[in-house]
């Protein structure tokens, strides 16, 4: 889920870091969290746990751990407010098991990548069936914390440009220009305070905290006023902000 940010600015293009590159705006996002207590069992062969949700009782889901996922991982992973959140998501009035139609049957614990004492990236697939087709829905989850992006609009001669930067980006094996952007510490955390941090570090620019906008507060209520940028395999949330002028 991503919360988006804007920056409007008057300033002489030769200002601009090394860094930054101006181009057309492109939007990045993210996403939530929330809790369910869970109850821990283990064999000599793989890690399991098996909970019961409110949305299917006579239905306990099977929590697993791939061979990868160490003990101390599983357990965070279960306890991680991005495991919770997607749980809850998926049991509220516009979840998928709202309707009864669907249910979850295993969750298999892939990949738990640790940002300091906090899970940053965790990878698990859910094993979703239509119970009138009887088939299984696709269900790969990449889960990322919340993020924020900001959108910088420099106004030079008559001519208006989106400040973006060049970052390395593996999994494309490419350089990618995108908008300045980073993860919160976790889904309380100051978006727009994170916002001014990762302009100044990435760009050397200085906003103003007080000048900040936060554009996806103009989205409709439903919306949660977040942004699910590529929810088919992966979601995560961000906030887009913007700046008065300077």
């Amino acid at each position: 889920m991503a919360y988006l940010l804007q920056a409007s600015i008057r300033l002489p293009l030769h200002s601009l870091c090394k860094r930054s590159i101006l181009s057309n705006p492109l939007i990045s996002f993210r996403i939530p969290t929330a809790a369910l207590p869970l109850k821990m069992s283990t064999n000599s062969t793989q890690l399991t746990h098996s909970i019961t949700l409110p949305s299917q009782l006579g239905h306990p889901v099977q929590i697993v751990a791939a061979p990868c996922v160490s003990d101390s991982e599983f357990r965070n992973a279960m306890d991680s407010s991005l495991f919770k959140s997607w749980l809850k998501n998926m049991q509220s009035e516009t979840g998928i098991l709202a309707g009864g139609a669907l249910y979850l049957d295993r969750v298999l614990i892939q990949g738990v990548d640790m940002f300091g004492k906090r899970i940053g990236f965790l990878k698990f697939t859910a094993d979703i069936y239509d119970k009138a087709m009887g088939k299984k829905v696709p269900g790969i989850v990449f889960a990322r914390g919340p993020a924020v992006a900001v959108l910088i609009l420099l106004n030079s001669e008559g001519e208006t440009y989106a400040v973006l930067t060049e970052q390395v980006r593996v999994p494309v094996g490419r350089l990618i220009l995108e908008l300045p952007a980073g993860m919160l510490d976790d889904d309380k955390g100051a978006f727009v305070g994170t916002a001014v941090r990762e302009v100044e570090e990435e760009i050397g620019m200085h906003l103003n905290l007080e000048d900040m906008t936060d554009l996806t507060a103009f989205l409709d209520p439903t919306t949660g006023c977040r942004v699910f940028p590529s929810p088919v395999w992966r979601w995560r949330h961000s906030k887009l902000g913007k700046e008065g002028r300077m």
